[in-house]
C-alpha cells in the first residue's frame, strides 16, 4: 500500500507549477534558511532564559518560569490542531511568528524598568506557550503543501539537520550575549528572528496544493471530536500516534538528564558531558543526512528497525566508560536523525490530509504529557538502583516496542511514492 494512499479521502491537488527538485527550488531553501533562523533564536532565547532564572530568582520560582510554558501549549494543542485543518497553516504561522515577536518586543522594554521581575518572565514563557500551542501542528500542514509527496524526505531531513545546527550555534550565542549584553538584547534578537519569519511566510512561501480542509462539522468540537473518531478508527494512524509518542519516553529521560547522572556518577569532569552531547549531534546529523540519501522502500518499518539499535544505544549510556559514553551517544544520535527523518515523512503521507493538523496535534500532545512524568520516574530508578539499571530498562524496553511497531502489517504494508 502507498502510504499517501493509505486513505480514502481526497489527497492533496496541485494548484501551482510542478515543484522543481528542493536544491533548485527558492522558496524550499527560503524557508529552510528561515528555519534554521527561527531555531538558532529559539535556542539563543531558552539557554538567556534559563541562565537569567537561576541568577535573578528563586530556584523553585526558576524552575517554574523555564517549565511554564508547556501548560498553556498543552491546554491549547487540540485547539491548534483544529485551526490547521480548517485554516491557511501560512498564515498562522505567520501570525504566531509576529505575536512571539511583539511579545519579546515588549519584554525587552519592560524588563529593565520592572527591575528586572519575574512577572515579566512568567508573561513571556505563558504567551509562548499559547502561540506554540496554537501553531506547531500547523507546521506539517504547511510541509504537505509545499513539495511533492516524493520530495517529503528530502525535505524533512534537511529541516532536521537546519534545527539541530541551529541549536549547536544558537545556544553559545544567546550565552553570550545573556552576559554580555543582557537578557534585553536576546530578546530583541530573537524578536528580529521572529520578523524574518513572518516576512519569509508573508512574501516567499505560497501553497502549491490545495489540501481538504477540515470545515465539515460547523462546530469546532465537532470538528476536533470528528479527529479524533479518526484517529481511533484508522489503523495507521493510531499505531503512529501511540509508536511516536512512546519512543520519547524512553529516549528523551536518557539524554535530558541520563547521561548527566552517568558523568557525575562516575566522577568524571562536566567536560564529558560536553563531548557526549558533542557525539549525540554529530551522530544526528550524520543520521539525517544519510536518511535524505538512503531510502528503503518500506521507510516506516525500516525506521522502527534502527529504533531497535537505538535501545542498545540507550542502554549502553549508563556503562560507566568515557569510550562506550560517547560511542553509545554517537549511535543514539545516529539511530535517531536516521529515524527520524524516515518517520516524519512517512507520517505526512499516511495521515489523510484533511486529519494532519489535528493528529498531528495528539502527537504533539503525547509529548508534552508523558515526559514530565517519565523523567523524575527514570532519575528515582537511577536513584534507587544504579544508572546502568535505569538505562538497560529503557533501552530494553524501547527495542522491544520497536520490534512490536515494526511488524505491525499497517507500518509493514506502508511503501513510498
Amino acid at each position: 500500500m502507498n502510504a499517501a494512499a493509505s486513505t480514502d479521502l481526497a489527497e492533496p491537488v496541485l494548484i501551482d507549477r510542478d515543484p522543481p527538485p528542493i536544491s533548485r527550488d527558492r522558496m524550499i531553501l527560503a524557508w529552510l534558511g528561515v528555519v534554521t533562523v527561527s531555531y538558532a533564536g529559539d535556542a539563543a532565547w531558552l539557554v538567556a532564559l534559563a541562565w537569567t532564572a537561576v541568577r535573578h530568582l528563586d530556584p523553585t520560582i526558576a524552575g517554574l518560569v523555564v517549565a511554564i510554558g508547556t501548560a498553556p501549549q498543552a491546554l491549547l494543542m487540540l485547539v491548534g490542531g483544529v485551526v490547521a485543518d480548517r485554516f491557511d497553516p501560512r498564515r498562522v504561522l505567520a501570525l504566531g511568528a509576529v505575536g512571539q515577536g511583539l511579545t519579546l518586543v515588549v519584554g525587552a522594554t519592560l524588563w529593565p524598568a520592572r527591575t528586572q521581575s519575574a512577572g515579566v518572565l512568567f508573561g513571556i514563557a505563558l504567551a509562548f506557550g499559547v502561540a506554540a500551542g496554537l501553531t506547531l501542528p500547523s507546521l506539517n500542514t504547511l510541509r504537505r503543501q509545499i513539495v511533492r509527496a516524493e520530495d517529503l524526505t528530502t525535505l524533512s531531513g534537511w529541516t532536521q539537520v537546519a534545527g539541530r545546527l541551529a541549536r549547536l550555534l544558537g545556544a553559545p550565542v544567546g550565552a553570550f550575549l545573556v552576559a554580555r549584553a543582557g537578557l534585553a538584547v536576546v530578546m530583541l534578537v530573537d524578536a528580529a528572528t521572529f520578523a524574518a519569519v513572518a516576512l519569509v511566510m508573508w512574501r516567499v512561501v505560497r501553497p502549491r496544493y490545495r489540501l481538504p480542509k477540515g470545515v465539515g462539522q460547523p462546530h469546532w468540537f465537532a470538528s476536533l471530536r470528528d479527529g479524533l473518531h479518526y484517529l481511533a478508527t484508522t489503523p495507521v494512524a493510531r499505531t503512529f500516534v501511540i509508536g511516536l509518542s512512546s519512543l520519547n519516553v524512553f529516549v528523551s529521560p536518557v539524554i535530558g538528564i541520563g547521561v548527566a547522572l552517568s558523568v557525575n556518577g562516575s566522577h568524571w569532569s562536566s567536560t564529558w558531558l560536553g563531548w557526549a552531547e558533542a557525539a549525540f549531534a554529530a551522530g544526528a546529523i550524520g543520521g539525517s543526512m544519510l536518511g535524505i540519501r538512503w531510502r528503503p522502500p518500506r521507510m516506516a518499518a525500516a525506521g522502527f528497525r534502527a529504533l531497535i539499535v537505538q535501545g542498545a544505544a540507550i542502554a549502553l549510556v549508563g556503562v560507566s566508560s568515557r569510550g562506550t559514553l560517547l560511542g553509545a551517544m554517537l549511535l543514539l544520535g545516529l539511530t535517531a536523525g536516521l529515524a527520524s527523518v524516515w518517520l516524519s515523512s512517512t507520517f505526512l503521507l499516511a495521515i489523510a490530509p484533511s486529519h494532519l493538523g489535528r493528529v498531528s496535534s495528539v502527537n504533539n500532545l503525547g509529548d508534552l504529557m508523558l515526559l514530565p512524568l517519565v523523567t523524575p520516574a527514570f532519575a528515582a530508578c537511577a536513584q534507587l538502583a544504579s544508572v546502568l539499571a535505569a538505562t538497560v530498562t529503557c533501552g530494553a524496553a524501547m527495542a522491544l516496542l520497536c520490534a512490536v511497531f515494526a511488524m505491525r502489517p499497517e507500518i509493514r504494508s506502508l511503501r513510498q511514492p
